[in-house]
C-alpha cells in the first residue's frame, strides 16, 4: 500500500519543490512528443507512441521507481512489464495443456480514463485527494494512460487485479489455466474451450470492470498449432514459432543467394539484425542455437555489406516519425473544476493542481 497522506511527503519522494512541480504540470505539453511507429513487418498497422523528456520525464521516473515499484505487487497471473517475468514465463504457465483460447482487451491504455487512475490512488492506494491529483497528472496523457509512460503498465496491472482474480477463479474451477500479458489474455486446458462458454464469461467480466474484449481477435486452437505471445509449446517444451523459424531460415538463405549472385528476394537485413534474431532463438530454445550460429559464422559478412552497398540495398528496420502538432493545440484538460491555490493541505500544494474530484 502506498498510503501517502501529505503532499510534502510526495514532494520529498520526488525530490522536488512545489514551485518546480507547478512549473512542469502547468504546461505538460512541452515535454511530450508523439511518434508514429512504422514496422516494415506490419506496414498496414501504424502505432502511436509518445516520448517524454525533461523535468516531466524525471518526475515520472522518480514516481515509478521510488513510490510505485517498491509498493505494488502484481498478481501471479500477470506477466507483461513485470521484472522477472516475460513472454517465456507467460507461455510456460500453459505447459501441459492441449487446447487454448486467446483474446485481447480493446483500446487498452486509452480506455483507462484519468478518473480511474485517480480512484486507484485515492481508494486502493489510500492517498490523500491532493496526492492523488498530482500522481494522476504525472501518470496520464490526454486524460488516460498511454503507451510510452513508464508508469502505465504497473498502474494498468493494478486496475486489472479484479479481472485477474475473477477469471483465474473461474478457470481454476474448471481446471483451466489463466494468464495475462498486458492486454493479451490466454486460457488453456485439456478440453476444447471453443464451446465451453468461457468467451462469454471473459466478455462479461471485462465489461463489468470497464473494459471490452475484441471478438474479432478471439482465437481457439489446439496447443500444437498455437503460439502464446509469439512462443509455442512443442512436446511440452518452449520453442520459437514455425513462422519465425522459417523466416530466419529464409533470411540466411537470402544472404547466401546475394553472395552467389543468385536471386535475392529481400528485404535486406544487417548481420546485427540477424544475429539478434538468432540470440532470441537461443533465449527461447537453446537447443536450436548452435546450428544457427554456425551457419551465421560461415557467412562472409564483410562481403555481404559490400554487395548490399553496391546494389543499393537499404536496411529494413522500425522507424519513428514525429507527429507535429499545431502550436495552438490546447493543453490537455480534465473534466473537473480547477482547484484554487489557497487553503491546500498544509500550504504545501499551492500549485492549483487539478484532477478528478474525490468523492
Amino acid at each position: 500500500m502506498i498510503r501517502i497522506r501529505q503532499t510534502k511527503h510526495l514532494l520529498r519522494a520526488l525530490d522536488t519543490s512545489v514551485d518546480a512541480l507547478e512549473k512542469v504540470l502547468s504546461n505538460t505539453k512541452q515535454y511530450y512528443k508523439t511518434y508514429i511507429l512504422h514496422d516494415p513487418a506490419r506496414p498496414n498497422k501504424l502505432r502511436e507512441v509518445i516520448s517524454v523528456c525533461g523535468e516531466l520525464r524525471t518526475l515520472q521516473s522518480r514516481l515509478y521507481k521510488r513510490v510505485l515499484l517498491p509498493k505494488l505487487v502484481p498478481t501471479e497471473f500477470s506477466h507483461g512489464g513485470i521484472k522477472g517475468r516475460s513472454i517465456k514465463t507467460n507461455a510456460e504457465a500453459h505447459r501441459g495443456s492441449a487446447f487454448i483460447f486467446k483474446a485481447d482487451i480493446s483500446n487498452f491504455y486509452p480506455s483507462i480514463h484519468h478518473s480511474r487512475v485517480y480512484r486507484l490512488f485515492a481508494n486502493n492506494f489510500e492517498c490523500s485527494p491532493d496526492v492523488s491529483r498530482i500522481c494522476t497528472r504525472l501518470c496520464t496523457y490526454n486524460n488516460h494512460l498511454a503507451l510510452g509512460l513508464v508508469s502505465s503498465p504497473i498502474l494498468a496491472d493494478q486496475i486489472l487485479r479484479p479481472v485477474d482474480r475473477r477469471l483465474a477463479a473461474v478457470c481454476e474451477s474448471a481446471s483451466l489455466k489463466y494468464t495475462r500479458f498486458v492486454d493479451d489474455i490466454t486460457i488453456s486446458g485439456t478440453f476444447d474451450i471453443r464451446d465451453s462458454g468461457f468467451a462469454g464469461t471473459l466478455c462479461r467480466v471485462l465489461r463489468e470492470n470497464g473494459f471490452r474484449a475484441n471478438p474479432d481477435k478471439f482465437y481457439f486452437s489446439s496447443m500444437e498449432q498455437a503460439s502464446i505471445t509469439n512462443v509455442r509449446i512443442k512436446d511440452d517444451h518452449l520453442d520459437i514459432t514455425k513462422q519465425y523459424a522459417d523466416e530466419l531460415d529464409r533470411q540466411l538463405s537470402d544472404v547466401a543467394n546475394l553472395i552467389n549472385n543468385e536471386v535475392f528476394d529481400g528485404p535486406y537485413y544487417t548481420p546485427q539484425q540477424i544475429l539478434g534474431r538468432i540470440h532470441f532463438v537461443r533465449w527461447i530454445n537453446p537447443g536450436r542455437f548452435r546450428a544457427l550460429y554456425r551457419r551465421f559464422r560461415s557467412i562472409p559478412w564483410m562481403r555481404v555489406s559490400q554487395l548490399a552497398k553496391k546494389n543499393g540495398l537499404i536496411e529494413r528496420k522500425k522507424t519513428l516519425e514525429e507527429v507535429r502538432k499545431p502550436d495552438n493545440r490546447p493543453e490537455e484538460t480534465y473534466d473537473v473544476q480547477k482547484k484554487g491555490c489557497e487553503g491546500v493541505q498544509e500550504d504545501v500544494s499551492r500549485s492549483g493542481l487539478e484532477g478528478p474530484s474525490h468523492e
